[in-house]
């Protein structure tokens, strides 16, 4: 650069200079002090020279040393030839840093506007730079490519986490413009296929300055008010990437991931691919094709309901058929066992009788003993042991009763026993008590001879709870 310095002041003070060498000068001379030129007015004379020749001058380079910017706002690094030869020192203020659009990277080649400029403290040369793109690609595109690869470890387009839309829901939220034909797409597509269906619309801008708020907020107040909305519809027409710039928008795609109602987002055609379509639970390619994925028509979704509705009753028909066939094996092994119940409860009916016809026998017993005792009172001579003998006629009286009663409690706890055993004898008291019913595999007849099986041969068991299919493995045979 220093080629590009104009040199004509540079030449003026040499030519005064050998006008004054004449007559040697020592060092302080006055002559010379006075005209002697202060550092500041040296680097104020370059910063002239530089502004003059070199005012926003482009400059190409690899982004070096960058660690982002100051408390102050402002920022500093390096940029360095591709390779490696050249360095310069860059600054940018903090409110040109704040207009670049994307995210200055270390390494990253750009393309930087500025002009250079000597810092007077230091003396070091800079470039004051007030525009900077990216070398080869859009600043846009770098922005959106960045933003992409930030969220995207954030696990916001994470496919685990796409929730399934409802089946056929009730309340259908779309944000979108009011005066847009994509509105006009979705409410033609949902009258023809579910007239009935409730729709809510939150207007918003959907390109523009205004529009990323706007979108947040529609996508925040159907989160916000409880059963708002099932299924949000997220559109818009097709248009350049400008025009969809507010659906790359960091805060949209943040909203959209953070909606607590899923979100179908049909923005732009089929081509055009945005962030929120990218966080959204489900993408469209236009507008129509969302109204049509959230609601199917009327008379299909009936249509399956009365084929599920045959297949449940099918299932039915066939369950109860094939547990009464089941219940239809076991049927004669019961009916063993009920004939074996009824002789048990023959024998204890006639026990019961037996014991009733005793204790109904015991009064007169009892009765006929104290009258044979009354009449040997009443013929006994000696008057004056008469009350004697009447005590001795109350105690037994009562002696007898006592024992009329014993007799009655030990009546009472035999029947108790005979009916314990007759309860004991129910067949299903004794399966509860781990024993179990055997049948040879193909009969019905209870196994009670193990030398009726042999090893290999199938066999059913019958528990108090359940069936089990076994298989002998060997025989041992009692042998009396």
């Amino acid at each position: 650069m220093s080629s590009r310095f104009p040199a004509r002041p540079y030449a003026l003070r040499r030519t005064a200079a050998r006008r004054v060498g004449e007559t040697q000068m020592s060092f302080g001379d006055t002559g010379m002090d006075a005209r002697a030129m202060s550092v500041s007015e040296v680097i104020s004379q370059i910063n002239g020279f530089l502004r003059a020749g070199l005012l926003n001058v482009w400059v190409r380079g690899e982004v070096s040393g960058f660690r982002g910017p100051a408390a102050s706002g402002h920022c500093f690094f390096s940029l360095k030839d591709e390779s490696g030869d050249a360095t310069l020192r860059v600054k940018v203020f903090a409110s040109d840093f704040r207009r670049i659009p994307f995210t200055l990277e270390e390494g990253l080649l750009v393309l930087a506007r500025g002009t250079p400029d000597v810092y007077p403290e230091r003396g070091e040369l800079s470039l004051r730079i007030v525009e900077i793109q990216p070398s080869g690609i859009g600043a846009l595109q770098l922005a959106f490519e960045q933003l992409k690869a930030r969220l995207q470890a954030e696990g916001l387009f994470d496919v685990a986490k796409k929730r399934p839309l409802p089946l056929l829901p009730r309340r259908i939220g779309v944000v979108t413009s009011r005066h847009g034909a994509a509105l006009r797409d979705i409410l033609k597509v949902l009258g023809a296929r579910f007239p009935d269906a409730h729709v809510t619309i939150y207007p918003a801008s959907v390109q523009g300055a205004a529009a990323p708020g706007e979108i947040v907020r529609a996508l925040s107040a159907f989160s916000r008010v409880a059963d708002s909305a099932d299924v949000i519809i997220l559109a818009r027409g097709g248009g350049s990437s400008d025009d969809l710039a507010a659906f790359n928008d960091e805060t949209v795609v943040r909203a959209v991931a953070a909606s607590r109602v899923p979100v179908i987002s049909a923005v732009g055609h089929e081509v055009d691919v945005t962030l929120a379509d990218l966080a959204a639970d489900l993408r469209a390619a236009t507008p129509s094709q969302a109204a049509e994925l959230v609601v199917g028509r009327r008379d299909a979704f009936e249509q399956q309901l009365a084929r599920e509705e045959k297949n449940l009753r099918e299932i039915l028909r066939r369950k109860n058929q094939e547990g009464r066939s089941r219940l239809l094996r076991f049927a004669p092994a019961f009916a063993a066992f009920a004939s074996r119940v009824g002789m048990q409860g023959s024998e204890t009916r006639a026990a019961r009788r037996s014991l009733l016809a005793s204790l109904r026998r015991l009064p007169a017993l009892f009765e006929e003993r104290i009258s044979r005792v009354d009449g040997r009172l009443r013929r006994w001579p000696d008057r004056a042991a008469l009350p004697l003998r009447r005590e001795r006629v109350a105690q037994d009286r009562r002696a007898a009763f006592d024992r009329m009663a014993a007799r009655v409690a030990l009546a009472n706890e035999k029947l108790s026993v005979a009916a314990g055993r007759l309860e004991a004898l129910s067949p299903l008291r004794v399966l509860a008590r781990g024993y179990a019913v055997v049948t040879r595999e193909g009969e019905t007849a209870p196994l009670t001879d193990a030398a009726r099986v042999a090893a290999g041969d199938g066999l059913r068991v019958r528990l108090a709870r359940g069936r089990v299919r076994a298989r002998v493995v060997s025989t041992e045979v009692d042998h009396e």
